[in-house]
């Protein structure tokens, strides 16, 4: 008889193989070709063992865009933890690099992420969007790091700055516009750093 410890971690392993096998399907052949059954075959498994672990596909994909999402907060919490504020501008170029890295590292998955991440009607784009948001919080955290201390108002907009470029810089990489990652990087990092160095000369003003 398998002790209960055993079976919890075979029900962890059967989810975690199912969860893989969705974002191996959503990374090769996209959202409409993830059903159920085949999420099961790719995960080795037959189509009632998916049921007994996720109630639909939605909950299976909710799994999958949390994994997704997280792997890009991780690496912005890294690196705003590395944080050199002798070279702000080196800081910068290093967290849009980590970043773009993170995702063009799975393509196709941040052509899904880009796609959906403002669809609220789908799991995928309610997920997308909450990380999102965690990512323009973290940003907003590190402000001061950067030295910025300005309104409220004026915070937000720097954090939106950076958020519109950084997805709009992965947006282009990977639909082919933008040819050159480390120059959209290096540009990222340049806009930013100067819009930096002008908050701060109004506040010496």
């Amino acid at each position: 008889m398998q002790s209960p410890l055993s079976a919890r971690r075979s029900t962890e392993l059967t989810r975690r193989r199912l969860i893989d096998g969705a974002v191996d399907i959503l990374r090769r052949e996209g959202v409409s070709a993830a059903t159920t059954g085949r999420i099961a075959g790719a995960a080795g498994l037959k189509q009632p063992t998916f049921y007994v672990h996720f109630a639909d596909r939605d909950e299976v994909f909710e799994a999958a865009a949390v994994e997704i999402g997280q792997r890009m907060l991780d690496k912005l919490q890294r690196q705003h933890m590395k944080f050199d504020p002798s070279n702000v501008r080196a800081s910068l170029r290093a967290m849009y690099a980590a970043i773009v890295a993170s995702f063009l590292v799975e393509p196709e998955l941040t052509r899904i992420f880009l796609r959906h991440r403002t669809d609220d009607g789908t799991v995928l784009g309610r997920v997308f969007g909450r990380q999102v948001q965690q990512a323009r919080a973290a940003i907003m955290q590190s402000l001061p790091l950067y030295g910025v201390t300005a309104s409220q108002a004026a915070a937000e907009a720097y954090v939106e700055i950076i958020v519109s470029a950084v997805l709009g810089t992965l947006d282009a990489l990977v639909d082919g516009r933008l040819k050159d990652r480390d120059a959209a990087i290096d540009a990222i990092a340049d806009v930013t750093a100067k819009v930096l160095r002008s908050q701060h000369g109004s506040k010496r003003r």
